[in-house]
């Protein structure tokens, strides 16, 4: 019998034949070790063995994988997660420091396009007719105070803006109202219970999908509100000459952090910025060297052996805004887009590359869709101004010093503290200051730069995310309870949705 012990160790017992012992290693980070005997007929057998580092961030966490699904207020998600989170955990309460604050009561009530009185309902349908989060109709859905800012408006005028788009199905815009609960989302309601949630995660500004990704990438919209607008080229979206701002990729390339940036279909955001090419049109090899379709991040967690060497440092997920239609967009069925999500989870808690990673489950902004909790004042990212010229509409007032809405936010990772509600003020650009402290990375804007010590009077600083994890002990290598399958044969018909 021999036996051999992979991360370089090698072979420990060999001859002569040996059938017990020990072997001492000493991993300057979490490593999981799998040690392979052989018999005299050459037959094997495996055993897996975790070593974990407990200590700082930089000791515990080797993999940060993040994924940005679309177009989802934490209300129209997680209105009812408190009340779950009462029946499923020991001692929480739906208003305490273990629980949601500021549950979405429904007893809530606003006016649709007839001034009709109506209050949350729980959806009918897994898809509905889409709504807009765009600039004007996110700053309107505020109903802010005469005073001009967005703080403290009464947050009721969302049934008002949903025919900017295309309603067949929703005369009254009662579809902004609704919500889904733990019947139609069983996995992440389960989720965000035995790992760590945010109640107070906002997107980056008051608009919609293409600017607050660009703070996903670069921590400002550099002057962009809508798409297509830009004050340095006014180009189209998606022009490979629109967006010459540096992203977090470029941080990481020049400071040879490992990354990889997976696609579910042909949608890869990345490619509208200036570096997918080269100036002479060709492709840019430092960028599109590390892009992947999704299949990719399957095969490399699916070998026991090498999953952890084999993962990035940095994995960047795209949703699937196309023919995956796995993005949970209203007009796509949210279960399907869950169903995703879930294997993609799954995946790495069965992986080698568990112990010493996190997986961030975000949304890039509330998508129109109701969320009683007005927007918070956060730190401008630059000096450039909202680009009020290159956009096809009259702007209402605003600046980059106003949040987005609420937005699903789940922190997955045996590090988290076990059921967790983070109440900390910020916005998804948190992810990039995550990934620039865990890995001594320069910020990008005064955005993502931000701290207690260098924000105005009343504004917040975007949060490390620090206050999520525990790096004494990882509480969560082994779940306490499997997280339920999510199920995908809920009914999607946008016609049942017409309000309660």
């Amino acid at each position: 019998m021999s036996v051999s012990i992979d991360q370089g160790v090698g072979t420990v017992c060999g001859t002569p034949p040996c059938s017990s012992g020990t072997t001492t290693v000493t991993p300057t980070k979490s490593t999981t070790y799998t040690a392979t005997a052989t018999d005299p007929n050459g037959i094997t057998t495996t055993s897996k063995a975790v070593v974990t580092i407990s200590g700082a961030l930089q000791q515990s966490i080797n993999h940060i994988i993040w994924l940005v699904q679309e177009n989802r207020s934490f209300d129209s998600y997680f209105g009812k997660l408190g009340i779950y989170r009462a029946n499923h955990v020991q001692g929480a309460k739906s208003t305490d420091v273990n629980g949601i604050d500021d549950d979405l009561n429904p007893a809530f009530t606003l006016s649709d396009l007839n001034n009709n009185p109506v209050h949350p309902f729980h959806y009918q349908t897994e898809c509905t007719d889409n709504l807009t989060p765009s600039w004007n109709e996110s700053h309107f859905d505020v109903d802010p105070p005469s005073n001009g800012t967005n703080q403290q408006g009464k947050m009721d005028n969302f049934m008002k803006t949903t025919t900017s788009v295309p309603h067949p199905n929703d005369s009254n815009g009662s579809r902004a109202m609704g919500y889904y609960t733990e019947a139609d989302l069983p996995f992440y309601y389960e989720l965000a219970t035995e790992f760590a949630v945010s109640d107070s995660m906002f997107s980056p500004l008051l608009s919609n999908t293409i600017a607050n990704r660009l703070y996903l990438f670069t921590g400002t919209s550099f002057g962009t509100i809508y798409p297509g607008s830009n004050p340095s080229t006014g180009q189209p979206e998606f022009n490979p000459d629109s967006y010459k701002q540096k992203t977090i990729f470029d941080v990481l390339n020049a400071n040879n952090i490992s990354w990889k940036y997976y696609f579910q279909d042909n949608s890869i955001f990345l490619a509208s910025f200036s570096d997918w090419l080269n100036s002479d049109g060709t492709p840019n090899t430092a960028i599109q060297g590390h892009v992947f379709p999704i299949s990719d991040y399957f095969n490399i967690l699916s070998n026991p052996a090498t999953a952890d060497q084999n993962l990035p440092q940095v994995v960047f997920i795209e949703r699937g805004g196309n023919s995956a239609a796995t993005d949970e967009h209203p007009l796509n069925n949210v279960q399907v887009g869950a169903a995703a999500v879930a294997q993609m989870i799954n995946t790495l808690i069965g992986s080698s590359a568990w112990p010493d990673s996190v997986f961030i489950l975000a949304f890039d902004e509330g998508g129109g869709l109701y969320d009683h909790v007005p927007p918070i004042k956060l730190v401008a990212p630059d000096s450039q101004p909202p680009d009020t010229q290159n956009v096809p509409f009259k702007v209402l007032p605003g600046d980059f010093t106003d949040s987005g809405f609420r937005v699903p936010f789940v922190m997955v990772s045996p590090w988290v503290k076990p059921n967790y509600v983070s109440h900390v003020p910020t916005d998804t650009t948190s992810i990039l200051k995550f990934i620039e402290t865990r890995f001594n990375l320069p910020n990008l804007t005064a955005r993502d730069g931000s701290t207690a010590a260098n924000v105005p009077p009343g504004a917040n600083p975007v949060s490390d995310l620090s206050d999520f994890f525990d790096f004494s002990s990882p509480h969560l290598l082994t779940l306490p309870q499997p997280l339920p399958a999510q199920p995908t044969t809920g009914t999607c018909k946008p016609s049942l949705e017409t309000g309660p």
